[in-house]
C-alpha cells in the first residue's frame, strides 16, 4: 500500500521504465493496485509493451481493469505535454545553435570566430556537438585534433550499441575522407577501393556518417540516389482496447467481496452489481453501528482500494447502498497494527 501510494503521488509523471517494474511486481502490486497507478499515468496505455506485460501477470488483469487503463489512449497526459513542451524548446535551442555554427563558419575574417565556435561547442556539450567539433577540425586540416576529440568521446559519454555503431562509422568516414582530402594528384576523385569502403558505411545505414559517404559518391557520381518518399500509414488500427470487452473474471456469488479479510493496512472492496446500476455508496459501520465512512460509488463490475491507517481494530460492517436501500453487506475484520 505504501508503494502503491509513493507511485500516485508521483503520477502523472511516471517514467514507462518505472511502470514496467511495477507491473512485474506482483507480489507487491495487486491488479487493482497497478491499475490505480496506470490509470493515473494515461500515457502507459500507449506502451505496447507495458499492455504486453499486463496480459502477462499471473493472475490475468480482469478485462474491465484493461478497458480503465486503455481509456488513456483516447486522452494526451500531463507527462506527454510536459515532453512536448520540452521537445520544442529543444527544438528552438537546436536551431539557435545550428545558427551560431553558420554563422561563425561563414565569417573567416574575425580571429575570434574560432574561439567562439570552440566556446559553442563546449557549452552545448553534448554528443552532436563533439561530432560537429571533429568535424570543423577535419575540415581545416587538423586531422589529429579531430583525432583527439573522436577518441575522447566513448570515454565521455556513454554510448548505446546505436550510437557506437554509429561513432565506428564516424571513424571509418573521417579517416577515408582524410585520404581524399590529401589526394592532391587525382583532385577529388575516387577509387574503387575508397568507393567500395563508402559504400560499406553508405548500406550501415549509420545516420550522418552514411549521409556523408553518400554524398561523397553522389558528387563523383560513383551513385546514384533518389530521395525515399515516406508516406503515412492510412490502413485503420484496431484499438487495443477493443479487445476487451464483458469481463473475464469469475463472477462472485456475492455482490461485495472484500480481501483480505482480515485486513490490515487497506482492503480491496469487489463489487460485482449484476442487475443494479446507477450511483450508489458504499457505507463503512463499526460494532456499535456508527457509520465511519461513506464512499459514493458507480454501481458497475470494479474494484476498490480502501486504506486502514486511520481506522483502529475491531469488526466493521460494509453495506452497499443504493436508493437508500442496502443490497448487499458484508462483514469486514480490521487488524491495524498502528491503532
Amino acid at each position: 500500500m505504501q508503494i502503491r501510494n509513493e507511485l500516485l503521488e508521483e503520477s502523472p509523471y511516471l517514467s514507462d521504465s518505472v511502470m514496467k517494474t511495477s507491473v512485474t511486481k506482483e507480489d507487491v502490486l495487486d491488479n487493482a493496485m497497478i491499475r490505480d497507478v496506470l490509470v493515473a499515468n494515461p500515457h502507459s496505455a500507449k506502451s505496447d509493451e507495458i499492455i504486453n506485460m499486463l496480459e502477462n501477470r499471473t493472475i490475468t488483469m480482469p478485462d474491465y481493469m484493461m478497458e480503465q487503463i486503455l481509456a488513456g489512449e483516447d486522452t494526451v497526459s500531463a507527462k506527454e505535454i510536459l515532453e512536448a513542451k520540452k521537445a520544442w524548446w529543444d527544438g528552438e535551442a537546436a536551431k539557435a545553435y545550428t545558427r551560431l555554427i553558420n554563422h561563425f563558419k561563414g565569417d573567416s575574417i574575425t580571429p575570434a570566430n574560432e574561439d567562439s565556435l570552440n566556446w559553442l561547442f563546449t557549452y552545448r556539450n553534448d554528443l552532436a556537438s563533439q561530432y560537429d567539433k571533429a568535424g570543423f577540425f577535419h575540415s581545416k586540416g587538423e586531422y589529429s585534433q579531430a583525432e583527439i576529440i573522436l577518441n575522447s568521446i566513448p570515454f565521455t559519454f556513454n554510448l548505446t550499441p546505436p550510437q557506437s555503431a554509429i561513432h565506428n562509422a564516424y571513424l571509418d568516414f573521417y579517416e577515408i575522407s582524410k585520404h581524399i582530402q590529401n589526394d592532391t594528384v587525382s583532385a577529388f576523385r575516387v577509387d574503387s577501393v575508397i568507393a567500395s569502403f563508402l559504400q560499406i558505411i553508405v548500406n550501415s545505414n549509420t545516420g550522418i556518417p552514411a549521409a556523408f559517404a553518400r554524398n561523397i559518391l553522389i558528387a563523383d557520381v560513383k551513385m546514384i540516389y533518389q530521395e525515399p518518399i515516406i508516406l503515412p500509414d492510412t490502413s485503420l488500427k484496431q484499438l487495443k482496447k477493443n479487445k476487451y470487452k464483458g469481463g473475464n473474471e469469475t463472477v462472485e456469488s456475492s455482490i461485495l467481496n472484500v480481501f483480505p479479510n482480515p485486513a490490515n493496512d487497506y482492503f480491496i472492496v469487489k463489487i460485482q452489481p449484476g442487475q443494479f446500476s446507477g450511483q450508489g455508496k458504499l457505507n463503512l459501520f463499526d460494532e456499535k453501528g456508527i457509520l465511519i465512512r461513506s464512499y459514493p460509488v458507480t454501481l458497475k463490475q470494479d474494484q476498490i482500494i480502501i486504506p486502514t491507517s486511520n481506522f483502529i481494530s475491531g469488526l466493521y460492517l460494509l453495506v452497499l447502498e443504493l436508493d437508500r436501500k442496502w443490497i448487499s453487506r458484508i462483514k469486514l475484520t480490521i487488524i491495524n497494527n498502528k491503532r
